[in-house]
């Protein structure tokens, strides 16, 4: 494997033992990969604190909940907007670390794969390693387009019903409620939005 950053493709690089799999934090085998400098820094801080972050999220969610539940006329509102105040902050790669673009998982057939290398990395892996195939073309979906479609309608209708439902009761319905259909619905949209294959949708960097 050349010294290049598989980000950058500079020669400054940091090797980091990156987790293969969509799920960071499943126990699943690593990959030692060369990173420049301020990736390796947040790829090792995310894989530091993420675990710990998300179960503070999961026990303040949980606990919000459960009061919301038993008590509905608890002043919970101040408490969800700072709830969610803290899982946007920490959600922030600077604040928490993120893993680089370009790490390692497994594909539906099973085959290894690193997106976004650079062109230059890239043609000394092939060189040096003959098992490597370069390719563009994106790994197709776990499932089937149908699936995802049947699955968006499903919480779609539900979130629209819903909220149609709850919004004319003529009642002050739980903060929870609210949060549970709008949920629904954001799961729709992104059920829909895996219809479409992988790298179909892209932020391109302007000229400027």
């Amino acid at each position: 494997m050349p010294s290049l950053s598989v980000t950058t493709a500079g020669t400054d690089v940091q090797w980091v033992d990156l987790p293969v799999g969509r799920w960071p934090f499943l126990r699943r085998s690593r990959l030692r990969l060369p990173l420049d400098p301020p990736s390796a820094r947040l790829a090792r801080r995310y894989l530091r604190v993420e675990p710990w972050i998300s179960l503070t999220r999961l026990a303040a969610l949980v606990a919000l909940t459960t009061v919301d539940i038993v008590d509905s006329s608890a002043p919970t509102f101040w408490s969800w907007i700072v709830v969610w105040l803290v899982v946007i902050v920490s959600s922030i790669p600077r604040v928490n670390g993120v893993l680089p673009r370009q790490s390692p998982y497994r594909t539906v057939a099973g085959d290894l794969r690193i997106p976004g290398i650079p062109i230059e990395v890239a043609k000394q892996w092939v060189e040096q390693n003959p098992g490597v195939v370069p390719t563009i073309a994106p790994d197709p979906r776990p499932r089937s387009r149908r699936w995802y479609a049947t699955w968006s309608a499903v919480l779609l209708i539900s979130a629209i019903v819903l909220f149609t439902v709850f919004a004319n009761n003529g009642r002050e319905d739980s903060l929870l409620i609210w949060v549970g259909v709008l949920s629904l619905f954001l799961l729709g949209v992104a059920m829909a939005l895996k219809m479409l294959p992988r790298g179909y949708i892209r932020i391109e960097n302007g000229d400027s």
